[in-house]
């Protein structure tokens, strides 16, 4: 989602929300996909034509702590990175891990509910979604 909601070649500048929903919509209306990332106001399009979510319920502090290692890494052929955008602390995200992203939890508990069709898969820790990873692969 990242890739799509930000403009590539700027420090993470958002694109306007109206070409974000265009881009994200043409995206999901693929035979296959794979989304991450939360970006709510897309989610109920998203919900209706997936057909598995899978829930990361992780710690803030081990999310912090890898937010921060990522940053200091700065690498460029990680998966999600922004074309041309660089990998820096910004107290804006760390706000996000520890404080708003958490008591989000609750509101896409409660939008699941509505889509009872998807099967959803949570994870707990790091160490489960390192086991999701390789039973993709």
């Amino acid at each position: 989602m990242d890739k799509i909601a930000h403009i590539p070649n700027t420090d993470w500048k958002r694109s306007p929300i109206e070409e974000t929903i265009q881009k994200h919509n043409a995206f999901i209306g693929q035979d296959t996909w794979i989304v991450e990332g939360n970006y709510g106001k897309m989610m109920p399009q998203r919900f209706e034509r997936a057909d598995m979510v899978i829930f990361h319920k992780l710690n803030r502090f081990g999310c912090l702590w890898r937010y921060i290692r990522r940053t200091l890494r700065d690498d460029v052929h990680r998966a999600g990175r922004l074309e041309g955008g660089t990998e820096r602390l910004k107290w804006s995200m760390i706000k996000y891990i520890l404080v708003d992203g958490p008591h989000k939890d609750k509101k896409y508990e409660t939008l699941l509910k509505h889509y009872p069709h998807l099967t959803v898969v949570r994870v707990y820790n790091f160490k489960e979604v390192e086991k999701l990873i390789d039973m993709i692969n």
